[in-house]
């Protein structure tokens, strides 16, 4: 007997409510085409997360327009294909808002929470009409192999100034963001309110402020490079567009350690505002962006340690530390300074 277009409806709205209630364990988004009513792929990819609480949602490779916020709070993780490119096409807070406080309140058959959450992969363009990715509420949590491209503020934002979506312990590697449109100076990569969190192998172009530590305990940053200067000045004769006002590090809350980080090309290299240890890391300003006063460190506050660190002078006006090194209780000790003059260096003879 031949089903009516009605039935068929029903059935496949029934196979999908029992499917999201039981929790499959992994779904493909290919599974889930858009639905009459459907104004961009937001909402199947809403559907497809929903039909996976505590499971895997795959992405494939392809083209997705974003018009709505994506919001995840059933602890589904994202599998993304690195072709998988995700781009706004209306303006809306964040592109993909995920809140994994379910999985910390929510025990498993053996007692134990789920600390396994994970997004993987694919490509975010906010295309200027929204940030990126927004996470937190989360007790361990991996992020990696993920591109933010032109945000209107934010590329990733960790938890947020309210409190509300705090968290701690997230692993986050090879992320990569990239800022190409003009119109966005003043935007960061990263913005960072939660602490124990450990980023490894990031690399920032072109923001103004590329990680900007808020507030939280213990981060931990290895081998995170940031750089500006690809894109032109907003107008003829002026610093590129985001230079101006340019920081690599700003560090503001909690404690900080920079392992073998590189600031590259900013107006501040490293602002430290709070309690912090720069090991191995380096500062270089390429000249031929035409900015010739950046300064490596401005310490505003919070003990400091600098060690086996790499400063280089390129540019006319350098100056390699801004502060007061007594006051705000500088360590300094074997680091190679190339270029800079005495009077460019900015400490008293016995830091040096």
């Amino acid at each position: 007997m031949k089903l009516n277009a009605k039935l068929i409806a029903l059935s496949a709205s029934l196979i999908f409510s029992c499917l999201a209630a039981r929790g499959a364990s992994e779904a493909s988004l290919a599974d889930f085409p858009r639905l009459g009513g459907d104004t961009s792929d937001s909402e199947r990819i809403s559907r497809a997360a929903s039909s996976v609480p505590f499971g895997v949602l795959k992405i494939p490779a392809g083209e997705y327009e974003l018009d709505k916020t994506v919001r995840i709070t059933n602890a589904a993780s994202l599998k993304m294909h690195k072709a998988a490119k995700f781009r706004a096409v209306k303006e809306m807070d964040y592109m993909l808002f995920y809140d994994g406080k379910v999985a910390c309140t929510t025990k498993h058959r053996d007692g134990a929470f789920d600390h396994s959450m994970f997004i993987e992969g694919g490509d975010f363009n906010a295309a200027g009409l929204a940030n990126c990715i927004k996470l937190g509420n989360y007790f361990h949590f991996t992020l990696r192999d993920t591109v933010f491209r032109n945000p209107k503020r934010f590329g990733l934002t960790v938890g947020d100034e309210s409190k509300k979506m705090g968290g701690y312990e997230l692993i986050a590697t090879n992320l990569y963001f990239r800022n190409s449109m003009s119109g966005l100076a003043g935007n960061t990569g990263m913005c960072i309110y939660n602490g124990d969190n450990h980023f490894t192998d990031c690399v920032i172009v072109d923001y103004t402020i590329g990680i900007d530590v808020r507030r939280g305990g213990s981060n931990r940053f290895t081998r995170c490079h940031i750089w500006g200067g690809p894109l032109p000045s907003a107008k003829k004769g002026e610093l590129r567009e985001m230079l101006k006002d340019s920081i690599c590090f700003k560090l503001s809350g909690g404690e900080s350690l920079l392992r073998d980080c590189y600031a590259d090309t900013a107006l501040t290299g490293f602002k430290i505002e709070a309690n912090t240890r720069l090991l191995g890391c380096s500062f270089y300003n390429n000249y031929r962006f035409k900015m010739d006063n950046p300064t490596v460190i401005d310490h505003v506050k919070g003990i400091l340690l600098v060690s086996d660190c790499y400063f280089s002078k390129t540019s006319p006006n350098s100056l390699l530390y801004k502060g007061d090194p007594e006051k705000n209780k500088l360590i300094w000790r074997d680091n190679i300074l190339i270029n800079f003059k005495d009077s460019e260096i900015g400490l008293p003879q016995k830091f040096l």
